[in-house]
């Protein structure tokens, strides 16, 4: 997600409506700018694992018999599902909901994120905001974060462990762009802000050629994955895009599994969709079985990968 390659205008937050018991939010608070340097990037295929050294700090999660969906996708860093227009309508909104998980880890330093965006398949544009999981001090931590590629991503307030996340990107005017999200913590207060931000016809236009629900294992500023924290199991809900559901007619629908570098584990597997057309789970891979028989393919045509090199921030 996050890339430096020039810095554009870091676009302010414009709204903040917060509702709860008296006026403080307890567990919820605002953040400044990522310290941490965590990079959610763009989609990368395992096949192309070798134009990015992302695999080196990558946790050894091994996996699993486990139920795929069928002719699902493989990646290096994403895990969850994928649509593309099948005609040249684009795409202006993407809408889903989800807990946040209580990550644990076996390794220092592991993470995971869960997020919504638009754009980043076929565009090196990408627009997304979602929640980032790590253990601090020996506990779980969580934060709401939004980025626009390739600014670097913004923090833009902590979460305790198992809120409820509804998340929505939309273009509200012209070329302005509102990312909203609402937290309901699990003492009952509720929090919701809005960013917005500008987008040029171009970018906007490379944001519209896909919507995705993600599990994804970040990388540092270094562009190597860390190490991937164990989220469990992650049920993705109202999963929606240009106010349909996720497989409305017009929409391709592609589930896509992490895998490790060398394309034998599986790491976060998809479930099948619900009936509603609306809702999956992500689930990180945790034993050490060996892989079911599912095949597990590359990103066909027409949808063309386009790797991207990061840099460290500055």
């Amino acid at each position: 997600m996050i890339s430096v390659l020039k810095k554009i205008q870091i676009i302010s937050l414009v709204a903040l409506v917060g509702f709860g018991v008296g006026s403080s939010f307890g567990e919820i608070s605002l953040k400044p700018a990522n310290s941490k340097q965590y990079v959610l990037s763009s989609y990368s295929r395992r096949h192309n694992w070798t134009h990015s050294p992302q695999g080196q700090a990558q946790s050894a999660i091994t996996v699993t018999k486990t139920s795929l969906p069928d002719n699902i996708q493989e990646s290096n860093n994403w895990a969850g599902y994928v649509v593309t227009p099948t005609s040249s309508n684009a795409y202006t909104s993407v809408s889903g909901s989800w807990t946040v998980p209580n990550v644990s880890a076996s390794k220092k330093n592991a993470v995971a994120a869960q997020w919504i965006g638009l754009g980043g398949v076929s565009s090196e544009d990408l627009l997304q905001m979602g929640t980032v999981e790590e253990i601090e001090n020996g506990q779980p931590v969580a934060e709401v974060f939004w980025e626009k590629l390739p600014d670097v991503a913004q923090d833009v307030m902590s979460v305790p462990i198992g809120s409820t996340i509804n998340v929505s990107i939309s273009n509200s005017s012209d070329s302005t762009w509102s990312l909203t999200f609402t937290a309901n913590t699990p003492d009952g207060k509720t929090e919701t802000q809005t960013v917005s931000t500008t987008l040029d016809s171009s970018y906007a236009q490379g944001i519209g050629t896909s919507a995705e629900w993600i599990s994804e294992d970040p990388s540092d500023a270094n562009s190597k994955l860390v190490p991937l924290a164990n989220m469990g199991t992650v049920k993705y809900q109202s999963a929606m895009v240009n106010g349909g559901a996720l497989n409305a007619p017009g929409n391709n629908v592609q589930p896509v599994a992490m895998v490790s570098s060398n394309g034998n584990s599986i790491m976060i597997s998809p479930s099948e969709l619900g009936s509603d057309g609306k809702s999956f789970s992500t689930t990180t891979i945790t034993t050490t079985n060996s892989t079911s028989g599912r095949e597990i393919r590359g990103i066909p045509e027409p949808i063309q990968i386009r790797i991207k090199v990061y840099f460290p921030w500055n």
